[in-house]
């Protein structure tokens, strides 16, 4: 399994960092390619995605990504999104028991909050837009949350907390694909707030294109 992270942020940060309080520095993309057989023979090969928030320290957390609509959130992708029919939205519906065996449903496309399945998920949903979700995810009035209880908001020692995974059959999509725009709040491990506005999930090829009044005056793609 090859694996490669970058910092979504990229030109965006120059633009974004008003928009973001301290305790969160930036989203970050981890990609890989996995593929294997399952129980009948059947063999895939899968180019996965994983969006996370860094915060600043362990004890930080993300307590909700979410949309308004004055900040709507949007992820979505010029290729396609794997959907497993053994899997799901959220990680609510990732069931870790079929891993074994429906195996690629471990790299379904879904979003969450720092878990990989449903195990021990407290995740809430309300008014998120998954209708399209082979292509995006969106909302202008809705969110995915935890409660500032749940353990599964926290970052570890790396700072990063999970946001979603975004798959693709091997060679058709990536985070050069995608594009979208997310709005985050959370605590500081000293009790604080913080919020992070119109996060940019950016697809990089389209960087030198765009520049930098590109990136300010970037509106959400339809498909």
């Amino acid at each position: 399994m090859k694996t490669k992270i970058a910092l979504c942020a990229g030109v965006g940060s120059l633009i974004l960092a008003s928009a973001a309080s301290a305790g969160y520095s930036g989203l970050v993309a981890e990609e890989f390619n996995v593929s294997g057989t399952n129980i009948l023979g059947q063999s895939w090969d899968l180019d996965v995605v994983r969006i996370y928030a860094q915060l600043e320290n362990a004890g930080d957390r993300l307590d909700a990504v979410y949309g308004s609509a004055d900040n709507p959130l949007f992820i979505n992708t010029s290729a396609e999104f794997y959907q497993n029919a053994a899997g799901g939205d959220t990680s609510l519906q990732i069931n870790a028991a079929l891993f074994g065996v429906y195996n690629s449903v471990e790299y379904d496309t879904f979003v969450t909050i720092g878990n990989l399945s449903s195990t021990g998920d407290a995740l809430l949903v309300q008014a998120v837009d998954f209708t399209n979700f082979s292509t995006e995810v969106s909302t202008s009035n809705g969110t995915w949350t935890v409660t500032p209880d749940d353990a599964q908001g926290e970052a570890g020692a790396d700072g990063l907390v999970l946001i979603g995974q975004f798959s693709f059959a091997a060679g058709t999509g990536g985070l050069s694909s995608m594009d979208g725009l997310v709005n985050m709040q959370g605590k500081n491990a000293d009790g604080s707030n913080w919020t992070a506005l119109n996060q940019w999930v950016p697809a990089p090829g389209a960087l030198a294109l765009l520049g930098l009044a590109g990136v300010a005056g970037r509106r959400r793609r339809r498909h």
